[in-house]
Protein backbone atom coordinates (compact mmCIF):
# COMPACT_ATOMS: atom_id res chain seq x y z
CA UNK A 1 0.00 0.00 0.00
CA UNK A 2 1.15 3.25 -1.34
CA UNK A 3 -0.06 5.59 1.36
CA UNK A 4 0.88 9.03 -0.51
CA UNK A 5 -1.03 7.79 -3.46
CA UNK A 6 -3.84 6.38 -1.10
CA UNK A 7 -4.39 9.92 0.18
CA UNK A 8 -4.39 11.89 -3.33
CA UNK A 9 -6.71 9.43 -4.79
CA UNK A 10 -8.98 9.44 -1.92
CA UNK A 11 -9.20 13.45 -2.51
CA UNK A 12 -9.62 13.05 -6.18
CA UNK A 13 -12.58 11.58 -5.32
CA UNK A 14 -14.02 13.55 -2.49
CA UNK A 15 -13.53 16.29 -4.97
CA UNK A 16 -15.07 14.26 -8.44
CA UNK A 17 -17.63 13.68 -5.57
CA UNK A 18 -18.18 17.44 -4.45
CA UNK A 19 -18.33 18.59 -7.94
CA UNK A 20 -20.86 15.62 -9.47
CA UNK A 21 -23.30 16.45 -6.46
CA UNK A 22 -23.10 20.33 -7.02
CA UNK A 23 -23.78 19.85 -10.45
CA UNK A 24 -26.49 17.78 -10.28
CA UNK A 25 -27.99 20.01 -7.69
CA UNK A 26 -27.76 23.18 -10.21
CA UNK A 27 -29.30 21.24 -12.63
CA UNK A 28 -32.07 19.95 -10.86
CA UNK A 29 -32.71 23.37 -8.53
CA UNK A 30 -33.14 25.91 -11.92
CA UNK A 31 -33.67 23.89 -15.08
CA UNK A 32 -35.70 20.41 -13.85
CA UNK A 33 -39.57 20.63 -13.73
CA UNK A 34 -39.34 16.44 -12.96
CA UNK A 35 -39.22 15.70 -9.33
CA UNK A 36 -38.41 11.82 -10.67
CA UNK A 37 -34.76 12.85 -11.19
CA UNK A 38 -33.64 13.22 -7.68
CA UNK A 39 -32.94 9.20 -8.36
CA UNK A 40 -29.67 10.37 -10.21
CA UNK A 41 -28.23 11.55 -6.45
CA UNK A 42 -27.76 7.58 -5.49
CA UNK A 43 -25.76 6.81 -8.59
CA UNK A 44 -23.09 9.63 -8.23
CA UNK A 45 -21.31 7.66 -5.71
CA UNK A 46 -20.79 4.49 -7.06
CA UNK A 47 -19.83 6.45 -10.35
CA UNK A 48 -17.10 8.61 -8.69
CA UNK A 49 -15.52 5.53 -6.37
CA UNK A 50 -15.67 3.53 -9.35
CA UNK A 51 -13.46 6.02 -11.68
CA UNK A 52 -11.31 6.67 -8.79
CA UNK A 53 -10.60 3.01 -7.96
CA UNK A 54 -9.91 2.68 -11.99
CA UNK A 55 -7.49 5.70 -11.96
CA UNK A 56 -5.41 4.46 -8.29
CA UNK A 57 -4.91 0.57 -9.46
CA UNK A 58 -4.01 1.76 -12.85
CA UNK A 59 -1.41 4.15 -11.27
CA UNK A 60 0.01 1.00 -8.90
CA UNK A 61 -0.14 -1.68 -11.25
CA UNK A 62 -0.84 -4.26 -8.61
CA UNK A 63 -3.64 -6.22 -6.80
CA UNK A 64 -6.61 -4.91 -8.06
CA UNK A 65 -9.10 -5.94 -5.85
CA UNK A 66 -6.99 -5.07 -2.51
CA UNK A 67 -6.54 -1.53 -4.26
CA UNK A 68 -10.53 -1.20 -4.66
CA UNK A 69 -11.21 -2.23 -1.29
CA UNK A 70 -8.54 0.01 0.02
CA UNK A 71 -10.63 3.25 -2.13
CA UNK A 72 -13.85 1.78 -0.25
CA UNK A 73 -12.85 1.65 3.32
CA UNK A 74 -11.65 5.56 3.05
CA UNK A 75 -14.96 6.06 1.76
CA UNK A 76 -17.00 4.71 4.45
CA UNK A 77 -14.56 6.10 6.85
CA UNK A 78 -15.48 9.82 5.33
CA UNK A 79 -19.11 8.35 5.77
CA UNK A 80 -19.14 6.91 8.90
CA UNK A 81 -16.94 10.45 10.06
CA UNK A 82 -19.10 12.78 8.65
CA UNK A 83 -22.39 10.93 10.65
CA UNK A 84 -20.86 11.01 13.60
CA UNK A 85 -19.29 14.59 13.60
CA UNK A 86 -23.52 15.97 12.00
CA UNK A 87 -25.19 13.56 14.21
CA UNK A 88 -27.00 12.14 11.45
CA UNK A 89 -29.35 9.68 12.95
CA UNK A 90 -29.92 7.79 9.44
CA UNK A 91 -28.93 4.21 9.36
CA UNK A 92 -26.38 2.58 7.21
CA UNK A 93 -27.46 1.37 4.28
CA UNK A 94 -26.01 -2.13 3.52
CA UNK A 95 -27.16 -2.85 0.58
CA UNK A 96 -25.93 0.30 -1.26
CA UNK A 97 -22.52 -0.15 0.82
CA UNK A 98 -22.34 -3.28 -0.45
CA UNK A 99 -23.47 -2.11 -4.57
CA UNK A 100 -20.65 0.32 -3.65
CA UNK A 101 -17.89 -2.72 -2.76
CA UNK A 102 -18.44 -4.04 -5.79
CA UNK A 103 -18.02 -1.19 -7.89
CA UNK A 104 -14.92 -0.40 -6.38
CA UNK A 105 -13.27 -3.74 -6.69
CA UNK A 106 -14.65 -3.72 -10.42
CA UNK A 107 -13.05 -0.72 -10.71
CA UNK A 108 -9.86 -1.76 -9.24
CA UNK A 109 -10.03 -4.70 -11.25
CA UNK A 110 -10.30 -2.93 -14.56
CA UNK A 111 -7.78 -0.47 -13.32
CA UNK A 112 -4.87 -3.03 -12.93
CA UNK A 113 -5.83 -5.07 -16.67
CA UNK A 114 -5.94 -1.84 -18.42
CA UNK A 115 -3.18 -0.91 -20.76
CA UNK A 116 -0.55 1.81 -19.98
CA UNK A 117 -0.35 4.29 -22.98
CA UNK A 118 3.15 4.78 -22.33
CA UNK A 119 4.70 1.54 -22.68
Amino acid sequence: MKLGKLLKYSLFLFIFSLITYFILTVYIYYFSKNPNIEIVYSFVAPICIFLVSTMYSRSIHEKGLLRGIEIWIIYFAIVLLMKVLFRYPAEIKLLYNGIILIMSILGGIIGVNLKNKRA
